[in-house]
């Protein structure tokens, strides 16, 4: 009996679209039977991975050892409750940055004429403070651009704010880089 269609998208969606042999998120990905069918495996969940092609091809109808065998449920078990962790810490960032983005949201609807921000404004913030802007480095550029870009001089107030945020990443790595450049191997 052939995988289903649904028994894809589950398989596919529990192993995160990841190749579960090289972990490679890159590129088609097919469902492969841990013990192939020829060999006596199953449809069933439980002996399917998602697999990219090249790994899918190498391995061919050969037949995996026992341990491949009995990590694969073991595996999709502990990739499952990865997930979930990762899913709870994301919440708790993002309920920690809702305080900082009502902040940016008041600064920029003080200190600017316009307030009109697009649709996406919120995640470009949460972007600015994962790349390691404090919500004072935020602050100071709404005021730069408040103070340099006039209302009807027609320029896009929240694409130059950006602009402003994005060079002072760069500068934060580096900043970042000279300073491991300036680590000496051994910790001497």
């Amino acid at each position: 009996m052939a995988v289903t269609k649904r028994t894809r998208f589950e398989v596919l969606r529990r192993d995160n679209y990841t190749c579960r042999y090289c972990r490679s998120s890159e590129g088609a990905l097919t469902i492969d039977h841990v013990t192939p069918v020829a060999l006596g495996g199953t449809d069933d969940p439980d002996n399917l991975v998602a697999c990219c092609k090249d790994c899918n091809a190498g391995k061919g109808s050969s037949s995996p050892d026992a341990e491949s065998v009995a990590a694969v449920t073991e595996d999709a078990l502990r990739w499952a409750k990865a997930l979930q962790a990762a899913a709870q810490e994301r919440a708790a960032d993002r309920d920690g940055d809702r305080e900082q983005i009502e902040a940016f949201r008041r600064t920029w609807d003080a200190a600017t004429v316009t307030s009109q921000l697009p649709m996406n404004w919120e995640s470009s913030v949460r972007r600015f403070l994962a790349g390691g802007l404090t919500t004072e480095d935020i602050t100071d550029a709404v005021h730069i651009t408040a103070s340099r870009l006039s209302p009807w001089s027609g320029r896009n107030h929240f694409r130059y704010f950006c602009g402003i945020c994005w060079s002072n990443i760069r500068d934060l790595q580096e900043r970042a880089k000279q300073i491991l450049d300036e680590e000496v191997p051994g910790g001497e």
